[in-house]
Formats: structure tokens, C-alpha cells, sequence
């Protein structure tokens, strides 16, 4: 990987992370979720005219950015609701590494790939990372905490969170094939936007307007952020190996853990971080198996 490629993926990666944490500070989080993907759609809009103008979509493409928006959709909404019930160091390293974890197993059974040894040692580092992660010490008393404490509310989200990733990861494998992807990349967002907006009208809509007052600016940033990264990975991916930049990508996941243990004092410093940087490393792992 190039050093202009790394520098792209690191700086994506470190954004990625940020954008959680501002929205893991935020008051409502599907209130602010909401908030940003509507300036994101805003403020890309100009950007998605330009390319929609030379695009021809086939049918498998619509198909594809159909089936990513409504998976984005529940993406959105556990995320939101992860941040709600759970702390950033935990929820975060749990959704981007649960991710990566089913691809490699869901792309074995549907797209009839092989596992190497890579990618199982992968997988299981991201096993034990979920697992250290949830320890509050090393210690014999706290060895069976981690089967108590993954079954809390914050970490079910994240679960969830990362199951909806490994589906839209393996749906845009094949989408972003057939259509440009600055496209593709608007309508991950326009269509929650679209699905859930009836939701945050009737559920969230007594707090969208205080929301909006008091994290105008997080709000703008994160609308900015979270189309921004994936265009740098998207600049990344065409100069260097596909599997090195997804790989990088992951340290995201040790960003997010520092920010949640420094910035936000959520506690379990050694094994939090331990846990993080073990999923880190398994993710990367999987990205290079590929």
C-alpha cells in the first residue's frame, strides 16, 4: 500500500470513529442520527446530480441499492439505540468487529468462497476480543462476566449493528460492481432517510427540534463525515490492494476505544482497549484473507 493510500484509509478510519463519538455524545440519538443523515442527503446532493447524469443503473443495480438502503436503515436504528444503552469503548469495537466476523462465514455459504487459514485465525481473534472486552479485570472472579454482560442491552444492539453490516457489506460487493459509486454511496443514505423519517415524526419528534439547537454543529460535522470517509476508503481502494485498505480501515476500532476511555471516562482502560485492539487485528486479519 502506497503511502498516500495509507494516509487516505487512516484518516477515513479516524473519522469514522469520531463521527460515533459525536453521535454517542449527542442527547437523542435517532433524533441526531436523523438529523444528519438529512444534511448529509442535503449536501451531497449536488454531488449525486453530477454522476446520476452519466449513470445507467441495470436492474441489479437498483435491486442493490434498494436492499443496502433498507439495511442501512436498521444499521441507523441499532446504532442509535446501542449509543443508548451502551458505552462507546464497548459498542463500537462489538458492531465493526461482529461485522467482519459473518462475512467471511455468510460469503463461504452464499457466495461459495473458502476460508483460509487468515481468515479463521481472524475470526478468532475477533472471538477473543468480544470476549476480553467484556471483562471489568483480569481476573479469576471476572472470567464468566463476559457471557452476563454481552446479554446487556447496549451490547445486543451491537450485535445487532454488526449483523446488519456483514448483510450490506456482502449486498455491496455485488452493487458497487454495477453502479458508480457516488450514486450507490447517496442512496445508503437517501433511503433511510426515507424509511425513517415517519418513524422519527411520531417516536422522536417532541425532541428534534432541541436536538437540532443544541448539536447543530456535531450534527453538520457528522453529515459531512459520514460520506466523506467512505469516499476516501472508495480513493484508497482504486490505487492499492482492496484487502490492505480494509484491513488499515479497522484500526478504527482502537480510535473508538480511545475516545470512549479518555474522552468520554468510561472506564475498564486495560481491558477495553486489549479487547478492542484484539478485534482490530482479527478484523485486519479477515481483510487480508480476502
Amino acid at each position: 500500500m502506497s503511502g498516500t493510500a495509507l494516509a487516505l484509509v487512516l484518516t477515513a478510519a479516524l473519522m469514522h470513529a469520531f463521527w460515533n463519538y459525536l453521535a454517542k455524545k449527542s442527547r437523542h440519538k435517532i433524533a441526531f442520527i436523523w438529523w444528519f443523515i438529512l444534511f448529509a442527503v442535503i449536501f451531497y446532493f449536488p454531488m449525486f446530480w453530477y454522476f446520476l447524469a452519466d449513470a445507467q443503473i441495470s436492474a441489479k443495480g437498483w435491486a442493490c441499492m434498494v436492499a443496502t438502503g433498507i439495511l442501512h436503515t436498521f444499521y441507523f436504528f441499532f446504532v442509535g439505540s446501542s449509543y443508548e444503552q451502551g458505552d462507546l469503548s464497548v459498542v463500537y469495537p462489538l458492531a465493526r468487529g461482529f461485522g467482519p466476523f459473518w462475512v467471511p462465514i455468510l460469503a463461504v455459504v452464499f457466495l461459495r468462497e473458502q476460508l483460509s487459514l487468515t481468515g479463521i485465525a481472524g475470526i478468532g481473534l475477533v472471538v477473543a476480543g468480544i470476549y476480553v472486552i467484556h471483562l471489568k479485570s483480569f481476573s479469576v472472579k471476572a472470567v464468566f462476566e463476559p457471557f452476563r454482560a454481552i446479554r446487556q442491552p447496549g451490547s445486543t444492539w451491537a450485535l445487532l449493528t454488526g449483523c446488519t453490516i456483514a448483510a450490506y457489506s456482502l449486498v455491496d460487493k455485488v452493487g458497487i460492481q454495477s453502479v458508480q459509486p457516488p450514486v450507490y454511496i447517496y442512496f445508503i443514505f437517501f433511503i433511510p432517510l426515507l424509511l425513517l423519517t415517519p418513524y422519527v415524526f411520531v417516536n422522536e419528534r417532541a425532541v428534534l427540534k432541541k436536538e437540532w439547537q443544541i448539536n447543530k454543529k456535531p450534527i453538520m460535522a457528522v453529515g459531512f463525515l459520514v460520506v466523506f470517509t467512505y469516499l476516501l476508503v472508495l480513493f484508497a481502494m482504486q490505487t492499492s490492494n482492496v484487502s490492505y485498505v480494509v484491513a488499515a480501515r479497522e484500526l478504527s476500532i482502537v480510535f473508538s476505544a480511545f475516545f470512549g476511555i479518555v474522552w468520554l471516562g468510561e472506564g475498564h482502560l486495560q481491558t477495553r482497549f486489549i479487547g478492542a485492539f484484539l478485534i482490530a487485528v482479527g478484523v485486519g486479519f479477515i481483510g487480508l484473507s480476502r
